[in-house]
């Protein structure tokens, strides 16, 4: 090709996208106790769970559970723990939820930070308050839209299972019985619709309050 019929083509430039990772979300919970309690005791745990006004209480074994609704949507428990004899850095908790008849379980697994409470314990939401902006530090045990579980989940009994796992591999599971119940004024309607059995997706359901004014559709 000549000279001058190469200067004749049209010039052709090409932008590149510039690829930009983004930032991590922020620890809701910075690590700065290390290790709470003995580390020559074995690790010890009480359960705890996020009751609908967002305060953190205990969890009984044979005891009711709430049903919430989080960011994401659908209904989730929010389980956590006060907990002693392990490192408080990087702790994984694992919650699970069992249908008894089935064995069909539902489970979340996350790493948090312990928050110290003075005495040895660490939480992962102080026991008393508010936790609303601390959910993410508790395990959030998706269990509705109910396509799982042959019985409705709202006000039936199922197996609770917790495990904690620190950095150090120190571990412990707790099995307790629980009853999962839809007690959160705002979603309570709609939670008892796609909690029960024989849920499916696509089903009409009511709209949650908390979505009625956005002018947003009904939840299948």
């Amino acid at each position: 090709m000549s000279r001058s019929r190469l200067a004749r083509l049209p010039l052709l430039t090409f932008a590149l996208p510039l690829a930009c990772a983004p930032d991590p979300p922020a620890d809701p919970v910075p690590c700065t106790a290390g290790f709470l309690g003995d580390a020559s005791s074995p690790v010890a745990f009480e359960l705890t769970a996020v009751s609908p006004d967002y305060v953190t209480e205990p969890l009984a074994d044979g005891g009711t559970i709430s049903l919430m609704q989080p960011p994401q949507g659908g209904q989730v428990l929010f389980v956590g723990a006060r907990v002693t004899n392990v490192d408080s850095c990087g702790l994984k908790i694992t919650g699970a939820l069992r249908d008894a008849k089935t064995q069909q379980v539902r489970f979340d697994t996350r790493s948090i930070n312990l928050i110290p409470t003075g005495d040895g314990w660490g939480v992962t939401g102080p026991v008393g308050a508010n936790v609303a902006g601390l959910i993410s530090n508790f395990s959030n045990i998706p269990v509705c839209a109910n396509e799982w579980s042959t019985t409705a989940v709202d006000g039936h009994e199922y197996g609770l299972e917790v495990t904690i796992t620190d950095r150090g591999g120190r571990t412990l599971l707790k099995k307790i019985r629980v009853t999962p119940e839809c007690d959160e004024p705002s979603s309570a309607v709609n939670c008892v619709c796609i909690c029960r059995a024989g849920y499916v997706p696509g089903d009409d359901c009511p709209v949650p309050i908390a979505d009625a004014g956005a002018g947003g559709g009904g939840n299948g």
